[in-house]
């Protein structure tokens, strides 16, 4: 592994991964990474180029962890102010905006259908 970088990495078939949180910025995915690193966590982050060529607001960053240290890698975000437990993922985002969309073209419906009909 590389000194510059403060992503770990692990062979995909060592044990399961999972996504501990979505992130908006790639910053704050970092920063969050290198505090499960100081814990000796290991973790690494996905989708933050992608983010960063596209900044759509989605929350697609998302940071990895083994799932073993699910537990304590909640405490060492807690303790860094960087823990939502209620916070919105990036499916939930999505419905929302399906949401928002169907709703403003109900509306431009029934504006051009009583506009139509003066």
């Amino acid at each position: 592994m590389s000194t510059t970088t403060i992503l770990d990495y692990w062979e995909p078939g060592d044990e399961p991964t999972m996504v501990l949180r979505y992130f908006y910025f790639d910053a704050e995915a970092q920063l969050a990474a290198l505090s499960l690193r100081q814990a000796g966590i290991p973790s690494f982050i996905t989708s933050s180029n992608a983010q960063t060529m596209l900044p759509t607001g989605q929350g697609w960053i998302g940071l990895h962890i083994r799932e073993r240290d699910f537990e304590h890698a909640v405490s060492v975000l807690k303790e860094a102010e960087m823990w939502e437990g209620s916070e919105i993922t990036a499916e939930g985002q999505n419905w929302r905006w399906v949401l928002w969309a169907l709703a403003i073209l109900l509306v431009l419906f029934f504006a051009r259908f009583f506009l139509a009909s003066s």
